[in-house]
């Protein structure tokens, strides 16, 4: 059962946040700060995907696809996969632009903790098919008059199990929906 952790605001904030007229916002239930996570979801299209190997960390910025609070990555290969072999436990960060403004009141930013695990279009052609259609990249394609190139394609699927959100202009202060 998912529940939600709100934090103790400091002074320090509070105070912007009243001089700034904003009011932070409550969330009645972790489905209510779901609904939020994937507005900001569908309000950006890249993510920066953290993986390791060996305590060696690598951050790669990519496109991603998603299912609720669920987030598809398609890739056609690249270290990050080594990484998932070693080590199924990942993050992300997406972060909205602030187009040259300045102060805590611009920062808009979601940050992920979660699973991966790797759907081959080789190894899981069914499921691999399934997705390409429920995420709507078949029909995209089709569209353009395109197919997917011949590489060896393959999802990375990552399950939530901690979000956080910091977006003080729409009253959101560091909420952390965990399962």
């Amino acid at each position: 059962m998912a529940r939600l952790i709100v934090p103790k605001v400091s002074a320090f904030v509070q105070d912007i946040c009243v001089r700034g007229g904003i009011s932070l916002r409550t969330f009645n239930s972790a489905e209510e700060f779901a609904q939020e996570v994937i507005k900001f979801l569908d309000a950006n299209n890249i993510l920066y995907l953290s993986t390791s190997k060996n305590d060696v960390p690598r951050c790669t910025p990519v496109g991603y696809f998603y299912i609720g609070m669920t987030v598809y990555v398609l890739s056609e290969g690249g270290g990050k996969f080594a990484n998932l072999t070693a080590n199924p436990k990942v993050s992300y960060a997406l972060a909205s632009r602030i187009n040259g403004r300045m102060g805590i009141l611009e920062v808009r930013g979601l940050q992920c903790w979660g699973r991966a695990s790797v759907i081959s279009m080789r190894t899981e052609p069914e499921e691999f098919a399934t997705l390409m259609d429920k995420l709507g990249i078949l029909q995209r394609l089709k569209q353009r008059g395109d197919r997917l190139p011949s590489f060896h394609y393959r999802f990375i699927k990552i399950v939530p199990h901690k979000v956080r959100i910091l977006n003080l202009r729409e009253g959101i202060y560091n909420v952390t929906w965990t399962k």
